[in-house]
């Protein structure tokens, strides 16, 4: 007897616990949480269709092919690396960049630039000089009528060449 009345307490128990839930699953906030439940669900299949039409279809395709693309290209620009690597290349131009860097800092570099700058600052000067002379020549020949008589007698020249050779 005691037995079933530990069964009844239990039946009880469980009913009225039953009843709990019953009484909070009728409450508003489970009601709004399943309310939005039902509208994720809607958003989801709405989703679903439209992933499934043949444009999107098309583009996920295509996007899978240019995640593909560029691993792809990926793996190749590795191996590259590596094999670059392997040849030293860019060991030896780090040195020939270092190389460089410490020839044009050198001392001596920046007196041997030193030097060539007052060369040509003096070769600049001679051009300037000899232009002048040049100008100088030129307006006393004009003046004196020698370029004039130069060319006159290069033109004599060139019309007596003209004739010994027809």
């Amino acid at each position: 007897m005691h037995q079933m009345g530990d069964r009844l307490k239990d039946i009880r128990h469980t009913t009225s616990d039953a009843v709990e839930i019953l009484r909070k699953l009728g409450s508003p906030e489970v009601y709004g949480s399943l309310e939005k439940i039902s509208q994720t669900t809607q958003e989801v299949k709405g989703i679903m269709v439209s992933i499934m039409q043949p444009e999107m279809v098309k583009n996920i395709e295509n996007m899978r092919l240019a995640v593909e693309a560029i691993e792809n290209t990926s793996r190749r620009v590795e191996t590259l690396v590596i094999e670059i690597k392997k040849t030293g290349f860019f060991e030896k131009a780090s040195e020939t960049l270092a190389a460089a860097r410490n020839s044009l800092t050198s001392e001596d570099n920046k007196k041997n630039m030193s030097e060539v700058m007052a060369e040509i600052r003096e070769m600049l000067l001679s051009i300037t000089s000899l232009i002048d002379e040049l100008k100088l020549t030129i307006n006393t020949s004009k003046k004196s009528g020698l370029l004039h008589d130069v060319g006159e007698a290069a033109k004599e020249a060139s019309d007596f060449y003209h004739t010994v050779k027809e």
